[in-house]
């Protein structure tokens, strides 16, 4: 699948024979850390997904979901899992083949939904250029409680009110209002780091938190599919207490889990059969 995925005939007939193209389809990425026997070492895990909703072709958002942080109007269906304990340059691949494997070359449309790390976008740049590119809504909104309960104390009325106000500027989309917020901050003795820390993140991803725009224009704002195979791959199985792995071992357990977890696993028990009668 990989070598097919980087064959440029092939890709070219591709857009050719394929009849119906997905009209939108999602992915999200993201990394953990797993205890290997000599090291903890990132495992990078994967998803892509659609995300139907309504009849028309691109469906807005739906009346009453206005709600700021509610992000539930949209499901994913059709999860498929991959991972790997790699490199960003060798995950790339794995990142491009996978989704060659659910037609995300010849899609009408990629949507990349991921925290801000820089690796995530540099993959994503690199092999999905046109792709619209969207920072996850709950990673981007942890980084203002921090700041709220340094400069005006945990659970007071005061961090409540500035929270409220600074999520809703988020929510629509007024990123610079947020960053002004931030800044105001900077210089609070025990907000301070913080507030710089937000400011960091914000600069650096505000192209890809435009969230009213996108909500509008029917988009899924949060990576809920990936961090649930991250819970399910590497904290319930690869995490466990005591759990030491060889880098082999985890390798394989991870993809086994993530096969099972998209689907798969009864078609790779059947190539695996097949495998053994021809040896």
């Amino acid at each position: 699948m990989q070598a097919q995925s980087q064959d440029l005939d092939n890709l070219r007939r591709r857009l050719r024979t394929i009849d119906q193209p997905p009209r939108r389809l999602y992915g999200s990425l993201d990394g953990t850390k797993i205890p290997l026997k000599e090291e903890w070492r990132e495992l990078k895990i994967g998803s892509w997904y659609r995300c139907p909703m309504g009849s028309t072709r691109w469906s807005p958002e739906p009346k009453g979901a206005t709600e700021v942080g509610d992000t539930s109007a949209l499901r994913a269906k059709d999860i498929t899992y991959y991972c790997d304990l790699a490199g960003a340059q060798a995950f790339g691949d794995l990142l491009w083949a996978t989704g060659y494997q659910r037609s995300a070359d010849v899609a009408e449309e990629v949507v990349l939904v991921a925290d801000g790390a820089a690796w995530i976008w540099k993959l994503v740049q690199h092999h999905f250029p046109h792709a619209v590119q969207i920072v996850d809504w709950y990673h981007a909104v942890e980084y203002l409680a921090p700041i709220a309960h340094a400069a005006f104390g945990e659970d007071s009325p005061e961090a409540k009110q500035w929270l409220k106000a600074i999520r809703t500027h988020l929510w629509e989309g007024r990123v610079q209002k947020v960053i002004a917020a931030c800044r105001e901050l900077a210089d609070h003795p025990q907000a301070k780091g913080p507030a710089q820390k937000a400011i960091t993140y914000y600069t650096n991803n505000g192209k890809r938190m435009d969230y009213g725009r996108l909500r509008k224009a029917g988009y899924q704002i949060g990576s809920g599919t990936v961090e649930s195979g991250y819970k399910q791959i590497a904290t319930q199985r690869l995490k466990r207490a005591g759990a030491r792995w060889t880098e082999e071992g985890a390798r394989y357990t991870a993809k086994a889990r993530a096969a099972w977890l998209s689907g798969q696993w009864d078609r790779l028990d059947a190539l695996n059969d097949q495998l053994a009668l021809a040896a």
